[in-house]
């Protein structure tokens, strides 16, 4: 019963959840710019 519950609690609410947050936003800069020359981010020097 305990796992049942689990698995609709991650399909319910968790799996659209991210959906969502994904549509939102992103996060991890993943959109391609086609102005861009390239997509090299300088490291900061410490």
């Amino acid at each position: 019963m305990r796992a049942l519950l689990l698995f609709l609690l991650y399909y319910l609410v968790v799996t659209p959840a991210g959906l969502v947050a994904r549509l939102v936003r992103d996060p991890l800069a993943r959109r391609k710019d086609p102005d861009a020359a390239t997509y090299w981010i300088p490291s900061e020097k410490p």
